[in-house]
């Protein structure tokens, strides 16, 4: 193992070298700096040159300074102290860049370290779950929450400040955040961040701009960011009803946050004129409606616009206080809003339209690709589908695809995109008065039987993934996606019972006597019996001068059993036939064995694509019980995509975790290493897949993995280590082996 990590490490520091050769480091330098990243403890030796290594590809010339502040900052702080204080700077220079890193390592007072081991205040990943289930249940929509220095959204995902200490209460603070949030979605869904092109080009006057979007409206602005900022206030004047209406409690709590917020900006006086009619208007937003006189008429009238504006009137007036703070003396400073009303990026938000656009685009040639290669149908043969759309006559008037003897239902951007295209082959467009009683018209959706076509990357559920090179985590990487298995209808659990119905008796006596078996409980104070390897551990600590346990016995613990346990089968395309057939086999054997023993027991599937696209099935859940819908699920497992490992292994521990159960395991059914469709293949799959195991085991979770894959020594061990694992060498022995190995898991 320790050569592994070795071999990562070795890795990193020979592109630090050629990083800081290119920079003209001398060899006396770089021996400099190796020495010093070798004399790390071990323990954050590997973060502290993946550090050094994504820090050389920025700018070589920091690195020195950087390994001196790690050293400093390791004379105050503890190993463990230690990797969460590089973790955080790693998580700046990924996320905010160099300059914030900069200011966050060059900080070593004692009380800046000891308020970032211990922080007053509230986090944002404390609250993340709960602002996201927020926002999911006012809007219905899936936003996503994401750390940042202030606060903007993109429209997908809301960016937030990773910490607010404005208040000693925790509820203030969650007041502020909850408002914040609120705030952003109100700017998505009330059109603040995405005017429609009829609305823009109003303003632009210009017909070459395929896609406009605000950044092309502020594009007009020679003093982008005076306009920005003033827009981002009128807006939040419109927004106020809206919020008031959708979230009255919300607001009344606001309106003495608002208040609080007025106390801390800058006096008038201090600014230039440009800037202080920017925070004149922005504190009048700050304060009671009532105290209107805060602003001249004309001004006042301008702001409060009325109830049902959109935002064409806000861009309106927009042009009429620019025109305004154009006229006035001084330089523009953009202030930080930091908090409330936070900031509009408009370059983050046409990149991410443009995204979307790729990627729609993406899924229009994919359905083209699906409707050239699906195969043909006779009208004739229809019967099914005209029983099930016998009610839709095609429209007279409108153009449908006839393809391959289907009759499509085209929405406008299909139709658009095929034309661009040139047509399909073999397919050609028709009027419905042409088809008449000819057909029954279907649209895409009706005609794509796989879901995974039209499935989105948004929502599911986020997990981090562990990138080995770096010796970190990649935040909220992966989206995990749970489904229920489709009910098999066949008699498949019937037939296996009957097959092994001797083995299934035996087995259920046998599990019935593991509740009368005591367990043996080790390293005890005292006890009926001594611990040969607690003894054993003792001598060798006293031989390497440390001080030995006092826990030598054993002793026979006869409680009421206390166990829970999570299978979880690998559902990849490479189990398809046999493997799959025997997975199944061995489930049943395991359920009924499981149901004579009274232990607590799930299981679950998982598969995917990418790591957009991890999906987890549902076979039993902790809270069925082993019923028939059960059973026919086990009968609809089927194989699938790929084996990406992490997702399904760490969504395992969320289910574990929230068990109650003294001892909890978690078994893995799997005919292969972890590989997916993309880049998570070889090392890297396996490094994700042994940190997730390694997260079970901090949250006192026991993982087994039983495999068929004769090769799985020289990955398992790795993943697993030397004994948490089984490899059986024909699939024909699995359900026979099952329930043994996890009798002896159990006991």
């Amino acid at each position: 193992m320790h050569e592994i990590e070795d071999k990562y490490i070795e890795q990193l520091k020979e592109e630090i070298i050629k990083n800081l050769r290119l920079d003209f480091f001398d060899d006396e330098e770089i021996k400099a700096i190796l020495r010093d990243l070798t004399s790390f403890d071990k323990k954050i030796r590997q973060k502290a040159v993946a550090l050094c290594q994504t820090l050389s590809h920025k700018s070589s010339s920091l690195v020195p300074t950087t390994i001196k502040r790690v050293k400093n900052a390791s004379r105050f702080l503890v190993p463990r102290e230690m990797e969460k204080w590089i973790n955080h700077a790693y998580d700046l220079l990924d996320h905010q860049g160099v300059d914030p890193f900069l200011g966050f390592i060059s900080r070593m007072d004692a009380e800046t370290l000891w308020n970032f081991l211990m922080p007053k205040g509230l986090s944002l990943q404390e609250v993340t779950p709960f602002l996201e289930t927020y926002l999911r249940g006012i809007s219905g929509l899936e936003l996503k929450v994401m750390p940042n220095k202030e606060s903007f959204t993109n429209t997908s995902t809301i960016y937030l400040p990773p910490f607010i200490d404005k208040y000693e209460e925790h509820d203030k603070n969650l007041l502020v955040y909850k408002f914040m949030a609120a705030h952003k979605w109100a700017q998505i869904v009330q059109g603040t961040l995405t005017p429609d092109a009829a609305t823009l080009k109003t303003f632009l006057k210009d017909d070459a701009t395929a896609h406009p979007d605000i950044e092309t409206f502020f594009s007009l602005f020679p003093e982008r960011e005076l306009a920005i900022d003033l827009y981002n206030i009128i807006e939040a004047f419109r927004l106020e009803s809206f919020l008031k209406n959708e979230l009255p409690g919300l607001m009344r709590g606001v309106c003495n946050i608002k208040k609080d917020f007025i106390k801390f900006r800058a006096p008038l006086s201090s600014l230039s004129e440009k800037a202080a009619f920017v925070e004149l208007l922005y504190q009048s937003y700050l304060r009671a409606e009532t105290e209107t006189s805060f602003l001249n008429k004309e001004i006042g009238e301008i702001l409060y616009l009325k109830e049902d504006a959109g935002n064409h009137e806000s861009m309106t007036a927009l042009f009429k206080l620019y025109n305004m703070a154009t006229k006035l003396a001084g330089v523009y400073q953009p202030r930080s809003y930091l908090l409330l009303l936070g900031a509009i990026r408009p370059e983050d938000i046409s990149l991410h339209l443009k995204e979307e656009r790729r990627a729609h685009k993406k899924r229009l040639e994919g359905f083209v690709t699906k409707i050239i290669n699906m195969p043909s149908f006779a009208p004739q043969k229809m019967s099914a589908h005209k029983t099930l759309f016998r009610d839709r006559m095609a429209d007279p008037a409108k153009e449908y695809l006839l393809i391959k003897g289907r009759i499509i239902d085209l929405d406008t951007e299909t139709k658009d995109f095929i034309s661009e295209k040139g047509g399909i082959p073999g397919g050609v467009m028709v009027k419905g008065a042409d088809i008449g009683g000819a057909g029954s018209p279907i649209t895409l959706t009706e005609l794509m039987e796989e879901e995974e076509i039209f499935q989105e990357t948004t929502g599911g559920i986020k997990y981090d993934e562990w990138d080995y090179n770096r010796g970190g985590y990649k935040k909220k990487w992966c989206t995990l996606y749970e489904h229920n298995i489709h009910p098999g209808h066949d008699s498949f659990v019937e037939q296996t019972l009957r097959r092994y119905s001797g083995q299934v008796n035996i087995l259920r006596k046998k599990f019935e006597l593991l509740n009368r078996e005591p367990k043996i409980i080790r390293r005890q104070k005292d006890g009926e019996d001594i611990d040969i390897d607690a003894v054993v551990d003792a001598f060798s600590d006293i031989h390497a001068g440390l001080s030995p346990s006092e826990n030598y016995f054993t002793k026979y613990d006869r409680q009421q059993r206390n166990l829970a346990v999570l299978f979880l089968i690998d559902m990849s395309g490479s189990t398809k036939g046999w493997v799959n057939e025997a997975e199944r086999e061995s489930l049943i054997l395991m359920a009924e064995a499981l149901e004579a023993l009274g232990d607590r027991y799930a299981v679950y599937g998982f598969s995917g694509m990418t790591r957009n696209k991890c999906d987890y099935y549902c076979v039993k859940s902790f809270d069925e019980s082993y019923s028939d819908t059960v059973k026919r699920r086990i009968s609809g497992i089927v194989s699938k995509d790929y084996t990406r490992m992490g997702p399904p292994i760490r969504h395992s521990i969320s289910l574990l975790k929230s068990v109650d159960a003294r001892t909890k395991l978690l078994i893995t059914l799997s005919d292969g290493k972890p590989e997916d469709y993309d880049a998570y293949k070889g090392n890297y799959g396996i490094e994700d897949t042994r940190k997730a195991l390694i997260e079970a085991k901090e949250f006192g979770i026991h993982s087994f993995c039983i495999t068929i894959d004769r090769e799985a020594s020289s990955y398992l061990k790795r993943m697993y280590g030397e004994v948490n694992y089984t490899v059986i060498d024909d699939v024909r022995k699995l359900p026979h082996r099952i329930t043994e190995i996890y009798r002896r898991l159990a006991t």
